[in-house]
């Protein structure tokens, strides 16, 4: 007997039973390859403050095979003193691209965030404002809104360091001194 499919209609019994009952789950980008693959990595860095530019952190692919994908950025100043009140014009965090690792700074490790994994990220991560050349791209630019203000950045997987490519977290302002703290989220994957 066929059966309507018109939704203001009762189905019967038969249909019913023929129906394939399905459920789903959305998480997101880096939930599912830490579960899946044990790739996710969290890094931290920090620099103290002066007037100029100063790199927190610097990221440098060194795998062959896997791309770099960012999915979320934290900065935060913390003490700043000896320049400009904020909020001011003068004063912002800046990501970009494209420059190397010429001297300075400490190497720092990424952590896996699945637990117990023995996955380690190929990645070179200076942090302690290490001296970079070439030319930075930038690519984002966000102003400090307060002292210890907590700055986001969700790229949720959308910026993406293929093998060999560089990211750099700044702080570019006017002040003598302070720290400024760094965080960057990533994941690793397949070219």
């Amino acid at each position: 007997m066929p059966v309507s499919r018109n939704p203001n209609q009762e189905y019967s019994s038969e249909y019913l039973a023929d129906v394939e009952i399905r459920e789903t789950a959305t998480v997101n980008f880096q939930q599912y390859i830490s579960a899946n693959n044990e790739q996710s990595y969290d890094v931290v860095g920090t620099a103290t403050l002066a007037s100029g530019t100063v790199t927190a952190l610097h990221i440098e692919n060194t795998s062959t095979t896997e791309n770099i994908f960012i999915t979320y950025l934290r900065h935060q100043v913390i003490d700043a003193a000896g320049g400009t009140a904020f909020p001011n014009a003068s004063n912002y965090f800046s990501l970009a691209l494209g420059r190397t690792l010429s001297s300075g700074g400490s190497t720092v490790v990424p952590v896996n965030l699945y637990g117990g994994s023995s996955n380690v990220a190929e990645a070179t991560v200076t942090t302690g404002a290490p001296t970079l050349s070439g030319t930075a791209l930038e690519i984002d630019r966000w102003y400090t809104k307060a002292e210890a203000d907590m700055n986001y950045l969700n790229k949720e997987g959308a910026l993406i360091l293929p093998p060999s490519q560089t990211l750099e977290l700044s702080y570019v302002g006017d002040h003598t001194s302070g720290i400024l703290y760094s965080q960057i989220s990533l994941t690793m994957g397949d070219v």
